[in-house]
């Protein structure tokens, strides 16, 4: 059995802890003997949630938290995002640090990365590209891509369309990078082309840097648009089958993903997406689903399509799961602890 301890700054039960879940589910799926477990040096109020959805989701042979770390104990050590690691007496030939931020500044600790580190893995080839260029030239040699995954969605539970107009919806940070504003203003001027036809879903957590409801209050959207605080994993497939029984679109005006959780969860729950060129490597580079960030117009022009074509447009969305299926994720896995 491999045993693999996995460290991380914080525990707000956000994007990392779900990739754990994912990867815990995987595993169980396929009865793989992996021992993970998580160490956190801060909890910020998720570590508690996250007991409650390793029991929830019958994975604690898979997966479970732990308080202190005892490098001995494990085959190999992968720190996410956490430099703090380098504090700790570990072996750094098995250790592997994990690159999931798409936040720049976030990421400096690349350039310093010691030689004999074991690896550096990254969730998609999109992303590896983008950051190439701040990884030391002997680490380039040995990094990975281990691609994010989603169990396979369970059949959506029947529901009838209950709302009158088509939600148009965001899920995740409200921050500058997550470019939540342009979002409302491809809404706006979506109602001015096509008439009140849509209404506004925005979920997720409310980052001090962006004002969202005073946004809402100057482009006069106040009642076309309603606010969902930060939803539960184990809430998030209610909402998608919500959104998907009543004809909704996700969209993502992103500047910069590691990956794109939300607008793949969307598409597992095949619900149609419009979403920036970060996303292309989730929809194959499908030109249907895909804006030039910043172009409002070209982004009203793909909903307007989905819109007037939904029946043929949710047929090509099953090609796409292949990027993110619990195989794909098992493959990469594989190749990196079994070749």
């Amino acid at each position: 059995m491999k045993k693999i301890l996995y460290v991380y700054k914080w525990a707000t039960m956000g994007g990392v802890e779900r990739v754990l879940i994912n990867r815990a589910l995987a595993f169980k799926k396929f009865n793989i003997p992996v021992k993970q477990d998580v160490f956190f040096y801060h909890d910020s109020g998720g570590k508690e949630m996250l007991r409650a959805s390793i029991v929830d989701y019958g994975i604690q042979k898979y997966l479970n938290i732990i308080d202190f770390i005892n490098n001995d104990e494990y085959d190999y050590i992968h720190s996410i995002d956490t430099p703090e690691i380098f504090n700790e007496p570990v072996d750094l030939e098995k250790l592997i640090f994990e690159c999931h931020t798409s936040y720049k500044e976030n990421r400096g600790y690349l350039k310093s990365l010691p030689e004999k580190l074991k690896g550096l893995v990254v969730p998609s080839e999109t992303f590896k590209k983008e950051i190439y260029d701040e990884i030391p030239s002997f680490i380039k040699k040995k990094t990975y891509v281990i691609s994010n995954c989603l169990p396979n969605a369970r059949e959506a539970i029947s529901q009838r369309q209950v709302l009158n107009k088509i939600p148009v919806t965001y899920i995740g940070r409200t921050d500058s990078l997550k470019n939540v504003e342009e979002i409302i203003m491809i809404f706006k001027e979506l109602l001015e082309k096509l008439g009140d036809k849509f209404i506004l879903f925005i979920a997720g957590p409310i980052m001090k840097e962006v004002d969202l409801f005073d946004i809402v209050k100057k482009n006069n959207l106040e009642n076309r648009f309603i606010y969902l605080p930060s939803i539960s994993f184990e809430k998030m497939e209610e909402l998608l089958n919500f959104i998907r029984c009543n004809n909704g679109i996700v969209v993502s005006a992103s500047k910069g993903e590691s990956f794109g959780l939300s607008i793949a969860e969307a598409i597992n729950a095949n619900i149609p997406v419009v979403a920036t060129m970060v996303h292309a490597h989730l929809v194959n580079s499908n030109d249907k689903f895909l804006y030039k960030q910043g172009n409002i117009t070209e982004a009203i022009n793909k909903i307007t399509n989905i819109y007037y074509d939904r029946n043929s447009t949710e047929q090509k969305l099953p090609t796409f799961k292949r990027n993110f299926n619990e195989d794909r994720f098992i493959e990469d896995w594989n190749k990196i602890y079994y070749k």
